[in-house]
C-alpha cells in the first residue's frame, strides 16, 4: 500500500503532507532566517500546505509571531502554497511556564482574531481558516455561523473546525460548508473512527496534527517496530511513522511540525514511501491492536 498521491482540501489539491509551523514559533524556535529556509525546504520539496495559528509564539504578547513569519516566507516563495490559520483559542499570560490557553469562540473575538490574523498574514483572505476550539460556553453552531458570515465577506476562503468530536463536525456542517476538521492522530492517539469515517463519507480532509505524537515524538526513533520497518526501506522511523499513518485513510493529510530544512525535506519524503502489506500489517498489531 502506498501513501503517495495528492490529497485534496476542499477544491485545493494538497500534498500527503502538510508543515506544521507552530514549532517554528513557540519554545525552542529556531533563529528567523533558519525558520523561513525551513519553510522554503518543505515547499521545494513539494509541501504546499502550511499550517499555522494566530496563537503560535513564545507566549500571550507574541501573538501572529507564525503567522507573520510564514507570511515573510512565502513572500519569497515564488510557487503556489496555501495557508491554513485558526482563531478561537486565547493565550492569557505572558510568561509561558504560567499561562492558560483558553477557548475562546463568541462571534465578536472569532472576527476579531480573523481580522488580526488577515493584518499578520498580508492577505485580502485567508485560504483555509479554522475554528481551532470548541467553546464550552458557546454552541458551536454560533462559533461556526461567525466563520461562515466572514466567509460569505470574502475574508475566508474556506472552513474547517479543529479538535472536534463527530457530533461536533455535524452540528458545524449544519452552519456552514465545512472542508476539513484537524485533531490529533499519531501512533499513540488514534482518530475517532466515527469522525474519520464522516470525513471520509463526506469527502471532508481530516489534517492530523502531532503526527509523531507531539510531546511523544523522541520515542519515535526508539520503536522496535518502527526501527525495523525503516531498516527494512531505507528510510528513518519519523518517515515511517508518517508513511504509515497517511495509509489509514485518503482523507488524512499529515501536518507535521519541523525546525530544520532536513527535517522538513524527511516529513515530505513520507509520502512517497511505500510500504508493504506485511510490513503495515505489522505497524498495525503494534499501534492500533483493537482494530485487528
Amino acid at each position: 500500500m502506498t501513501s503517495a498521491g495528492a490529497r485534496r482540501v476542499g477544491d485545493l489539491a494538497v500534498g500527503a503532507v502538510a508543515l506544521g509551523a507552530m514549532n517554528l514559533a513557540g519554545e525552542g524556535r529556531p533563529a528567523r532566517a533558519e525558520a523561513v529556509r525551513t519553510i522554503h525546504a518543505a515547499l521545494e520539496a513539494g509541501v504546499r500546505l502550511i499550517d499555522v495559528a494566530d496563537v503560535y509564539g513564545l507566549h500571550g504578547g507574541d501573538a501572529h509571531h507564525g503567522e507573520a513569519l510564514v507570511a515573510e516566507a512565502l513572500a519569497s516563495w515564488p510557487g503556489e502554497a496555501w495557508v491554513a490559520t485558526k482563531g478561537g483559542v486565547r493565550r492569557t499570560a505572558r510568561d509561558p511556564a504560567a499561562e492558560d490557553w483558553v477557548h475562546q469562540g463568541d462571534p465578536a473575538y472569532l472576527r476579531r482574531a480573523c481580522e488580526a490574523s488577515l493584518a499578520a498574514l498580508g492577505v485580502e483572505a485567508i485560504d483555509l481558516y479554522f475554528l481551532h476550539a470548541v467553546d464550552a460556553r458557546v454552541p458551536i453552531e454560533e462559533s461556526v455561523g461567525a466563520l461562515a458570515a466572514l466567509r460569505r465577506e470574502g475574508k475566508v476562503r474556506r472552513l474547517g473546525v479543529s479538535n472536534v468530536s463527530a457530533a461536533e463536525l455535524a452540528r458545524a456542517r449544519r452552519e456552514a460548508p465545512i472542508v476539513a476538521v484537524q485533531n490529533e492522530a499519531s501512533p499513540f492517539v488514534a482518530p475517532e473512527p466515527a469522525l474519520l469515517e464522516a470525513c471520509e463519507a463526506a469527502d471532508l480532509a481530516f489534517l492530523a496534527y502531532a503526527p509523531l505524537g507531539g510531546w511523544r515524538a523522541g520515542r519515535i526513533a526508539h520503536e522496535a517496530p518502527l526501527r525495523r520497518a525503516a531498516d527494512a526501506l531505507g528510510a528513518t522511523p519519523h518517515e515511517v511513522a508518517l508513511a504509515w499513518l497517511l495509509g489509514t485513510s485518503p482523507s488524512l493529510v499529515a501536518v507535521a511540525g519541523a525546525t530544520k530544512p532536513e527535517n522538513a525535506r524527511s516529513s515530505a519524503r513520507a509520502a512517497r514511501l511505500r510500504l508493504s502489506a506485511e510490513l503495515r500489517a505489522a505497524l498495525d498489531a503494534a499501534y492500533r491492536p483493537a482494530e485487528g
